[in-house]
């Protein structure tokens, strides 16, 4: 009896443990850390025929990993063109010869631009991510001549003099304005964008054409 029971305690330590149930751990698939949205801010310059300042905002929503919805406004301190320039001066001219009196003429012309669109911007793992824009949207532009007669200034009542300003010469008017762009963006959260864009306005008379270069910033979330 003895050595039966020492035979099965012998055997009972040569049988091997059974061994674990090998797992696979589950494959993570590495988080998509793009932002949601951001929201920014823009300065620069920009030119018509004369340069003048340009500030604006930006919100803009993630579509797809490459793809933003944006909306923006744009503040253009003087969209004036040559050619309405030189409009202002002949009637400051006819008021010269017609009167005998020395007269000049001046105009500016300030803008709010309001445009929604759709910008493609590279997400790539260093924190530069050049992109594209495309928006169309809302033109606010006021004309706002000014005529100088013998000293005296007399816009509000050049009529009487025989010169009568047409649509290109007054405002405020709402127009069309389309556009596009392409830039770069640097850095993560907080960012830095470096940008050149293009926006027509269909003002009276002819079509406004506006270039401009802006530096951003703003946050990502």
């Amino acid at each position: 009896m003895t050595v039966l029971t020492l035979a099965g305690a012998a055997q009972a330590q040569t049988v091997p443990a059974p061994s674990p149930a090998q797992t696979t751990a589950p494959t993570l698939r590495q988080a998509d850390t793009t932002s949601r949205w951001y929201l920014g801010a823009l300065s620069g310059i920009q030119v018509v025929d004369y340069g003048a300042a340009v500030a604006g905002g930006e919100f803009g929503i993630r579509l797809r990993r490459n793809v933003q919805v944006l909306v923006g406004a744009t503040h253009m301190w003087d969209v004036v063109t040559s050619n309405r320039v030189d409009e202002v001066n002949a009637f400051a001219g006819y008021l010269q010869q017609t009167q005998g009196k020395p007269a000049s003429g001046s105009i500016d012309a300030p803008a709010w631009v309001a445009t929604a669109g759709l910008r493609y911007i590279h997400e790539t793992k260093v924190a530069v991510r050049p992109y594209v824009m495309v928006n169309v949207g809302m033109g606010r532009v006021e004309y706002r001549p000014t005529f100088i007669l013998n000293a005296l200034d007399v816009t509000t009542s050049v009529s009487q003099f025989g010169v009568t300003l047409g649509r290109d010469l007054l405002g405020p008017g709402n127009h069309l304005a389309y556009g596009a762009g392409a830039g770069l963006v640097f850095g993560d959260k907080w960012y830095l964008d470096l940008g050149a864009r293009l926006t027509r306005i269909n003002t009276p008379g002819h079509e406004t054409e506006v270039r401009s270069i802006s530096i951003g910033m703003g946050r990502r979330f």
